[in-house]
């Protein structure tokens, strides 16, 4: 089973996978919880948010956070989901 420090370092991992063209400035780590049957982890993270801007594949910056929600198996580490959270 991984710990807390394991399922974060990982969700930070691939929340970089997933903008790797862009800068996310520095990746807070916000809370974590395993489930009540031990099975998942869930991780809350913030980062600079990309907002679309004038077409297709093109962001930019702004100075509000984004929050992601990665749920990752307890076991493995294996993510399993990852979710937008509004306004945290």
């Amino acid at each position: 089973m991984i710990n807390v420090n394991e399922a974060s370092i990982r969700a930070i991992e691939h929340l970089k996978k997933l903008y790797p063209d862009h800068d996310l400035g520095e990746i807070l780590f916000e809370e974590a919880e395993i489930t009540d049957d031990d099975r998942f982890w869930v991780v809350v993270l913030s980062y600079k948010n990309p907002i679309s801007a004038g077409g297709v594949g093109r962001s930019m910056f702004v100075g509000d956070r984004g929050y992601k929600v990665f749920k990752l198996l307890a076991e493995t580490g294996e993510i399993r989901s990852v979710k937008n959270l509004s306004n945290k």
